[in-house]
């Protein structure tokens, strides 16, 4: 295939992506799949170009990694699943397994098409064979960013069934999965601490659960025996550093970040402390930080690079960054909502508006889309937009104590408190809204 219709091929399906034509996307992937010619190059730029949770993104730091031609069926896979195109996902996960040969592939198709004896089956020599930890936490919760509460449902009653006849390296992991389905189900379910050792590393997807719950001490034990037994994973010293800076301890999360970026060198490790250093306040240092991974072509780096400049009144970079941002990953929420607090403080309000109703339309209960959406309704005189917006915002957080007349104020009085935290999850913002 030839450099130019390579390049012409990427932007279609950028763009295909973009504004959510999957099954459009789909067709044209199948077809050039199917070409023998530079097949390799197509199916790693399938795989590695477009943006989301990938499970392929870690195998592409792993330069022994082979990559199974049947792979692109799981990578579109994931795509669907992304976009909450279930019937496509299933299909595609079908094809992959009538040929697919790579066992946590394999194993993660079976959990996520509710084939439960075959997966469970597979499960000890899976957990004996992945050395990755962070391929340990993809096997630790293949339901991730699946929210639909009828799959959702199929899924738990799936593990429960297994879970009777499962003993062993199989059962822990099933135990994982029905509290993290649990949970989703919204069934609260009591939480079973790790053992110490490399198992504990399992626990890590469903201790994000405890910080949704903002239980931050069980989920600190957690990150920590995982982070012990892990010295190396990103995934668990990151997560161990977040739940210090969310429960108060944010000095300390940010020297256990420092510290370990002599073991841990990956360019997504130093670009989280440079997004704690911006929620911290700390604006020039996070620019810095964030220098880094940018250089190197990690994208993480861009939003809150872009947020930080804004915060330092580096207004036009900032904007640069941000659109790049949103450019990489049209779906980056946390990037939209901060391009829209500086294109509505720099009275681009028509631009600001398509920000936040892109962001309100993939979820409607975003705080702080809700509150520049309210600010914006006031500057521009729409009393009863604000209103709109000022209530639905009232039932997350509280503003605080002002009097009504004084409510926009009270708001923008709000954002400044949270310095440069403009993530939807309670745990990043729950101690400084109270």
């Amino acid at each position: 295939m030839q450099t130019g219709e390579f390049s012409r091929l990427e932007k279609i399906f950028r763009d295909l992506f973009a504004i959510g034509r999957v099954k459009v996307l789909l067709g044209l992937a199948f077809k050039v799949a199917a070409l023998e010619d530079g097949s390799g190059q197509v199916l790693k730029f399938l795989l590695f170009r477009l943006p989301g949770d990938t499970l392929f993104a870690h195998k592409a730091s792993d330069p022994a990694a082979a990559l199974e031609k049947d792979a692109v069926y799981f990578r579109l896979a994931e795509l669907c699943r992304d976009k909450v195109a279930f019937g496509e996902m299933d299909e595609l996960l079908g094809r992959y397994l009538a040929g697919g040969r790579d066992e946590l592939v394999v194993f993660l198709a079976l959990c996520l098409t509710c084939r439960f004896t075959e997966a469970y089956a597979m499960a000890p020599a899976v957990l004996e064979k992945t050395a990755s930890p962070e391929m340990l936490l993809l096997a630790a919760d293949p339901w991730r960013n699946i929210y639909r509460p009828a799959r959702i449902s199929r899924a738990l009653a799936g593990v429960k069934s297994a879970l009777k006849r499962l003993r062993g390296p199989a059962r822990e992991l099933a135990a994982r999965h029905l509290f993290i389905l649990a949970e989703k189900a919204g069934l609260a379910p009591a939480f079973v601490p790790p053992r110490p050792g490399p198992g504990a590393l399992l626990c890590v997807p469903s201790a994000r659960v405890l910080l949704d719950r903002l239980e931050f001490r069980k989920a600190e034990a957690v990150f920590r025996a995982a982070a012990e037994a892990w010295p190396d994973s990103e995934q668990a010293c990151g997560k161990y550093a977040e739940t210090l800076f969310c429960s108060g301890k944010e000095e300390a999360a940010l020297e256990l970040l420092a510290g370990k970026q002599r073991v841990i060198r990956s360019p997504g490790f130093r670009a989280w402390r440079g997004q704690l250093l911006l929620f911290r306040g700390r604006y020039g240092e996070a620019v810095k930080e964030l220098e880094g991974p940018i250089a190197s072509g990690n994208a993480l780096g861009w939003c809150w690079r872009g947020a930080a400049r804004f915060k330092l009144g580096r207004s036009g970079p900032a904007l640069a960054d941000l659109c790049t941002a949103v450019g990489l990953d049209p779906y980056d929420l946390e990037a939209r909502v901060w391009r829209a607090e500086l294109l509505r403080t720099g009275k681009e309000y028509k631009k600001a508006l398509q920000d936040l109703r892109l962001t309100l339309r993939i979820m409607p209960a975003h705080p702080w889309a809700l509150a520049n959406l309210a600010l914006l309704s006031a500057e521009t005189g729409d009393t009863a937009a604000f209103s709109a917006a000022r209530a639905r915002l009232g039932g997350i957080v509280r503003a605080g104590r002002a009097g009504r007349g004084n409510e926009p104020a009270a708001l923008a009085g709000l954002l400044e408190r949270l310095r440069g935290v403009r993530r939807h999850e309670p745990r990043f913002f729950s101690a400084l809204v109270s």
